[in-house]
């Protein structure tokens, strides 16, 4: 028996489906991890989203924090509160910056997203602030969504 070439031939919908299944699984994994981003590359946050001006102004007896967010799309529709201590410091979106100009010494640093809708959890870390050398902490988005915040070497 001779088939027409031009004859259409039935399309098996679970085997579109599937593949169509692959290719996005495999994008969403790609595309959920956030990628670190250099101070010079990081937006400085707006003045609507910090909370504690007072931690703008460069004063005696403090030194410079920077805290940077990461570039990406994990996490990127929420954004993510910044604490020196228990005090809320500023909001921060995807690829943004905020320096802090803290009392010198140890203080703790939390991170936590903004929205119960985008979880994350809390992450802090302990930073010990000096005259002579910059901190610059990093908050970055892992693949389950939990936020990191952790020193940055750029």
């Amino acid at each position: 028996m001779m088939t027409d070439v031009n004859t259409p031939q039935p399309v098996s919908l679970i085997g579109g489906f599937m593949r169509f299944f692959a290719v996005f699984v495999a994008l969403s994994l790609t595309a959920c991890a956030t990628s670190p981003i250099a101070v010079n590359q990081a937006s400085a946050v707006p003045s609507s989203r910090i909370l504690a001006p007072q931690f703008l102004a460069q004063a005696q007896y403090t030194g410079s924090l920077i805290i940077k967010r990461d570039g990406g799309f994990m996490g990127s529709a929420c954004d993510v509160r910044v604490f020196v201590g228990a005090v809320p410091v500023a909001d921060l979106a995807p690829s943004e910056k905020v320096e802090l100009f803290v009392p010198l010494g140890e203080h703790v640093v939390a991170a936590t997203s903004t929205s119960s809708f985008c979880g994350g959890g809390v992450s802090e870390a302990a930073v010990v602030i000096s005259p002579e050398r910059q901190k610059i902490l990093r908050i970055a988005s892992g693949q389950s969504g939990d936020i990191h915040l952790q020193p940055s070497a750029f």
